[in-house]
């Protein structure tokens, strides 16, 4: 549980500084097929929702085309702004909200029901991207993770517990995503471990790769050993193509006196009859 604790702190204060850091959608340049929101807090009959053409530009009372291409919202206000009171008026207060981002869409990838991209708008989050892309699926892993361009123009990850985000709730986990993030939930791959002979239920014990099994926690898995269960369980391994055989005390486990046994994709235990 300490472990887990520390572990959930590091991601916190990862994902807090990253966020602090990551550009927010009101930096993003406007693009071709945007939709934008304009008001002029003086005339509302100049007020505006509009589509950015692929030329760049943006269409409004008084001003017909206005050329916003590579500008930032903030940018494309005051050229708006300035516009307007050059020509116009004497004093223009414009806002400018992007409602969707058409040509920089976020994409959700991985384990979630609707995998593809979704419109980007001012002010979604990390969970209501997820929502959009339908949830998650079966089969999802630990974490997920936010790729974005940082401003230096390279890839950055940002890892997210999904456990602590989606269960705990956890609001600083839920980031404000910008245009052009990618959400990777990636698919954890189940593993199968194979208990034989002295066990309450033998057969296959399945886990999430991600789960890093054990052996005390396959033996749980089948059900326990019996009461004949002597107390020495022999792994059988294949790797590099070779059989390897570990004999390994789960008693000694049990007591603390050695760590629990990793085990690796089907391995086979075999749990022999005790004959004392």
């Amino acid at each position: 549980m300490k472990r887990f604790s520390t572990l959930a702190i590091l991601l916190f204060v990862t994902a807090a500084a990253v966020a602090q850091n990551a550009p927010s959608s009101a930096d993003a340049p406007l693009g071709a097929r945007d939709v934008v929101d304009i008001k002029v807090l003086q005339d509302s009959n100049l007020n505006t929702k509009t589509t950015i053409g692929d030329d760049g530009k943006l269409t409004m009372p008084l001003l017909g085309k206005v050329d916003v291409s590579g500008m930032t919202a903030t940018q494309a206000e005051q050229h708006i702004k300035s516009l307007l009171e050059s020509k116009y008026m004497t004093k223009a207060d414009v806002v400018l909200q992007v409602l969707e981002y058409g040509n920089k869409p976020i994409s959700v990838i991985g384990a979630v029901v609707h995998p593809g991209t979704i419109g980007a708008s001012g002010n979604i989050t990390l969970l209501q991207a997820i929502t959009q892309a339908g949830g998650l699926a079966g089969g999802y892993g630990r974490s997920l993770y936010v790729l974005r361009t940082a401003s230096n123009g390279l890839t950055e990850r940002i890892d997210i517990d999904i456990e602590d985000l989606m269960v705990n709730g956890n609001p600083d986990l839920n980031l404000p995503l910008s245009p052009n993030d990618v959400i990777n939930v990636p698919v954890d791959t189940p593993l199968t471990i194979y208990v034989l002979g002295e066990v309450m239920h033998p057969g296959t014990v399945q886990f999430r790769r991600s789960q890093t099994p054990t052996l005390l926690q396959a033996l749980a898995g089948a059900g326990g050993p019996t009461d004949r269960a002597s107390k020495k369980v022999v792994i059988k391994r294949m790797l590099n193509g070779k059989e390897q055989t570990i004999p390994v005390d789960y008693k000694r486990i049990l007591s603390g006196g050695r760590t629990d046994e990793v085990l690796m994709d089907n391995d086979t235990l075999y749990v022999s009859e005790s004959f004392f």
